[in-house]
């Protein structure tokens, strides 16, 4: 059930023709074991194509464009690999020279893939801009040496690491999802929602919007959901208004 003050606060802001931030894992579809089917079902994709017509919308996502649009086959706005690059009315852009590392990433997946060998379980996804190491199938007594594994990895290539919910990931250093998005806005009145530790530097960084937190945990957002399906229940109001 959607919180009266949360209403409150979007009808205020709808007046104002608010740019509309939304994370995807988590937010619009489940956290799921295989993140390789994380597909949008016909509801999400009917409603965010509703969503885009009205308000200028973006997906912002640690996935890469590629990923994302396989997953969400519309035309729709993104800011990808956690802040690094966005794509807007399908011209691409990369923050803070992160196209850089595009080499640094090819080579740390190259040492690294074996890594699957020694720890059964483990999965590794080559990103454009990062490598990420998925955990969910990983017997948790061998956690600590991977992850120590990782973290010298970062240290010897200069890169940054990021431990989220059954992932560790590599990405780019120095951007972050709350950076991008205050570029992107200007200054804009904005909705943010999300629901992992990254999405926090989005909700601090952009105190002025409305900011949810979907799903457990702390969080500095104003306003908080249960899970994706509340989240969808948002959009739904938003486009009732």
């Amino acid at each position: 059930m959607i919180d009266g003050q949360l209403k409150d606060a979007i009808q205020q802001i709808i007046r104002n023709d608010p740019i509309i931030f939304l994370d995807y894992d988590g937010t619009l579809v489940p956290i799921i074991m295989n993140p390789e089917d994380s597909y949008a079902d016909d509801d999400l994709k009917n409603l965010l194509s509703e969503t885009k017509a009205r308000f200028d919308t973006f997906i912002v996502t640690g996935r890469s464009p590629e990923e994302i649009r396989r997953f969400l086959p519309i035309d729709i706005n993104l800011i990808c690999y956690h802040g690094a690059c966005s794509i807007i009315n399908g011209r691409i852009e990369y923050h803070n020279g992160s196209d850089r590392f595009i080499p640094v990433f090819d080579e740390i997946y190259e040492v690294t893939r074996s890594w699957t060998t020694q720890f059964p379980g483990l999965r590794i996804y080559r990103k454009r801009m990062a490598v990420l190491y998925h955990l969910g199938l990983m017997d948790s007594r061998f956690l600590q040496e991977l992850r120590s594994k990782i973290e010298e990895m970062a240290r010897t290539r200069g890169v940054e690491v990021y431990y989220g919910k059954m992932i560790i990931e590599l990405r780019v250093p120095g951007v972050n999802k709350g950076s991008a998005i205050r570029s992107v806005r200007c200054g804009r009145p904005a909705i943010i929602a999300g629901d992992d530790a990254t999405d926090e530097l989005a909700f601090e960084l952009n105190e002025d919007a409305v900011t949810i937190k979907v799903g457990d945990g702390s969080s500095s957002a104003k306003f908080r959901l249960s899970d994706y399906r509340e989240m969808r229940s948002v959009l739904r109001f938003i486009l009732s208004i």
